[in-house]
């Protein structure tokens, strides 16, 4: 029996999961209306009362042409820019509080496009303490309007708004992207009906649980134990436990699988007898466990005390220190630092950059969700059907597939990358159901890898809560591990998800998540990830990732802090076994719209641990942090430290602006090639791309621009190689320097 089981909530379907989760506070109908119709409660729910709402067209319109059918009510909206929004006008004054169960701001809408990331602002105070992010509009058919509601009542408890309705107006942000029409009608603040009334009791007694389970993960992490698990070894058919344990009683080793919480148990389902203080336990490596074949490399073991009617934790856990590989490449030398984010292998713009740029590195996105199949479906990408048949996998007796297509397009690309001595590291990532292009990926498996509480996001968490769930994903980590780590076919380095401290947008699993409940759910990939990886490659890391974001939480901690979520890491480690993982962060300029960084982010960030942000300008804080011994690999080896992900934007075409973004090429490299712990830098992007919205942050041009090279490239080009100091000489100039030195704290 456990006290709190994500499990109970996984017999929903992936919608009902998020009705159940998400949808009370970010939700969407799949109701259909009719053009003009009048949005109604469902037949068997009361309905509401309502409190109209209109915007103000007058003032505050930024970024947007809206105009407004007088007849139909319907505003009509076209983004022109990066950060369109627009506000409601002013609520009318009430003479009593606003009514307590008159919380859901609702409204219908047309949306071609889906929009990941709006955001609310509840005013008259505006700032983004007070405002809700990555709310999530869902894109709708042709003519089809959905109606979108939004909970509101935990943001009136903690924004103390409103308790009266007089100078309150709400601002309606719509994402980061220009040439969105948005047509919106029937804007209006209701009561809850009954049934939504239920939900949001049991979500807030399910946030409630959470809340419960990160406070006992701390204190599990804070427990000194007098018996303790010393070492445990996978070997290709057993697994060796090692211990000693402290005090009087009858003590047995425990089993906790990745799908299952260690401290919610109060009777352990998996133990095994202990004989002795000290003991060496031998069990067999693969058993049937719920329903599957099941490897128990993926498994940590604790030692338990068992009492008159009840156990308990009698050491921390842990994991497996040692794995006998089935195979072990020897380290790879990296000629260089420098590298590109999705290194390209045809030509741009008349070259081919793999073998012009010499790189030495690159890091490449690894959709995992579109690699493995639960039957031979045939898939597509771009519209196009893939043209190589799935392949059959099969994982501890599992029959999978393998998506043909992928193998091939990845064969290639990495056998490149190898070719030209690159270190490859491989951006694994799980994208939400609805991204990307119909039927490129198989649903059900898709569903598995969603974890049930997402509630919208650019890229998820992956779903560690039930065995189902937990075989495929290793049996796809498996593959992958085993394919890529062969010589001339290798990834050298994994980077787990993609800025996970940003965790609404790009790693969601939920809303305002407790940031030890959302550690707990990584580290269970991080050691999934590294316990398979290293049996095919001794020297690869498992590489936490995280956006520029340093000290500080910010936006209602939708964005932890990052040294907070290393901190947690490190006290894992502690408890459970050290194990080989590294950082993977991504310094862009404090605000990614300024090109002249090293003038702007001096303003914001300093050059102690305790600064808000790391960026290009304070790179050397990371660098410190990393060469602390508490940091280190058993105290002593540098972590690996990775750049994978950052680039300088180009305002625009100009000669100026190219020549700006060229100089802060300039000054990155030189600072990442003058840091000892900082191994390498990935550019982003190659090019200039949409998926940036406004930002050209890329080496070339866009596509449309027949991708140019910008004077960015040839400085990128130029690094590393004997001709580094020519190229950049004219740089210092625009940064105001006469000496390289000069950019170094």
């Amino acid at each position: 029996m456990t006290l709190f089981n994500l499990n109970k909530y996984s017999r929903y379907t992936a919608s009902t999961a998020i009705a159940l989760f998400a949808s009370i506070l970010f939700g969407c109908s799949d109701k259909t209306l009719e053009p003009n119709a009048t949005a109604l409660a469902p037949q068997d729910e009361a309905a509401t009362a309502r409190t109209s709402l209109t915007f103000n067209t007058a003032s505050g319109v930024n970024q947007m042409q809206i105009t407004r059918n007088s007849s139909t009510g319907i505003y009509t909206i076209v983004t022109t820019g990066a950060d369109p929004y627009i506000s409601t006008n002013t609520f009318r004054p009430l003479s009593t509080p606003f009514p307590a169960d008159q919380i859901i701001l609702t409204f219908d809408y047309q949306c071609t496009d889906g929009i990941p990331n709006m955001q609310f602002f509840f005013a008259p105070a505006l700032s983004e303490a007070r405002s809700v992010r990555n709310v999530y509009l869902e894109a709708s058919v042709g003519d089809e309007w959905k109606t979108f509601n939004f909970n509101i009542q935990p943001y009136k408890e903690s924004f103390a708004w409103p308790e009266q309705w007089k100078n309150n107006y709400i601002r309606f942000d719509f994402g980061s992207r220009s040439d969105i029409t948005i047509k919106i009608r029937n804007i209006a603040i209701r009561t809850m009906t009954e049934k939504e009334a239920q939900t949001y009791r049991e979500t807030t007694s399910f946030a409630a649980d959470k809340l419960a389970l990160a406070n006992h993960i701390d204190t599990y992490l804070n427990t000194s134990f007098s018996s303790s698990v010393e070492q445990v070894e996978v070997t290709n058919d057993e697994v060796i436990v090692r211990g000693i344990t402290s005090g009087d009683g009858r003590f047995a080793l425990a089993e906790v699988t990745p799908y299952e919480n260690i401290t919610e148990f109060e009777t352990f389902p998996h133990t095994t007898a202990i004989r002795g203080t000290q003991f060496s336990i031998r069990l067999p490596r693969y058993i049937q466990r719920d329903g599957f074949n099941y490897d128990r490399l993926l498994s940590k073991w604790a030692i338990i005390s068992l009492g008159d009617n009840r156990q308990s934790l009698a050491s921390h856990a842990r994991y497996a220190d040692v794995v006998t590989p089935k195979r072990s490449p020897a380290e790879a030398v990296q000629k260089n630092k420098k590298g590109v984010l999705g290194c390209p292998i045809h030509a741009v713009d008349g070259v081919k950059d793999v073998e012009v740029m010499n790189y030495g590195l690159t890091a490449n996105v690894l959709c995992i969700d579109q690699w493995l199949l639960h039957e031979p479906l045939v898939l597509t990408d771009y519209n196009q059907p893939y043209t190589r048949p799935a392949v059959p996998y099969t994982y501890n007796g599992q029959q999978y597939y393998i998506n043909g297509y992928k193998i091939m397009e990845y064969d290639n690309l990495i056998k490149e990358y190898n070719r030209q001595g690159m270190i490859v590291i491989a951006y694994p990532e799980v994208r939400p159901p609805e991204k990307g292009y119909p039927n490129s990926r198989d649903p059900y498996i898709s569903s598995l890898f969603v974890h049930p509480e997402r509630n919208g996001g650019t890229q998820l968490m992956a779903n560690t809560t039930s065995p189902e769930a937990i075989n495929a994903y290793a049996a796809v980590v498996n593959f992958l591990a085993d394919r890529y780590s062969q010589d001339g076919m290798r990834i050298h380095h994994w980077c787990i998800f993609n800025e996970v401290n940003a965790s609404e947008t790009w790693c969601n699993m939920g809303p305002s998540q407790p940031e030890m409940y959302f550690t707990d759910t990584y580290m269970k990939s991080l050691r999934l990830w590294y316990n398979i990886v290293r049996q095919y490659d001794q020297n690869a890391s498992v590489l936490a990732c995280f956006e520029h974001n340093w000290s500080v939480a910010q936006n209602n901690d939708a964005i932890y802090s990052a040294k907070s979520i290393l901190e947690n890491i490190k006290r894992y480690s502690a408890a459970e076994g050290d194990f080989w993982w590294g950082v993977a962060h991504h310094p862009y300029p404090y605000d990614l719209n300024v090109t002249r960084f090293w003038e702007y982010d001096g303003n914001f960030v300093n050059f102690t641990q305790d600064t808000p942000q790391i960026t290009f300008y304070n790179l050397e804080v990371l660098n410190d942090w990393a060469l602390m011994p508490q940091n280190m690999y058993h105290g002593t080896v540098k972590r690996k430290i990775y750049l994978t992900e950052q680039g300088v934007n180009t305002v625009d075409y100009s000669t100026t602006a190219m020549e700006e973004q060229a100089a802060g090429a300039a000054f990155a490299w030189k600072k990442v090639n003058a840091l000892p712990a900082i191994d390498g830098i990935a550019w982003h992007a190659n090019v200039d791309n949409t998926g940036d919205g406004n930002l050209r942050l890329g080496l070339h041009q866009y596509e449309e621009n027949g991708y140019k090279r910008k004077p960015s490239w040839y400085v990128w080009k130029a690094a590393a190689t004997a001709d580094e100091d020519d190229v950049f000489a004219p740089y210092m100039t625009i940064l105001g320097i006469t000496s390289w030195d000069q950019i170094m704290h």
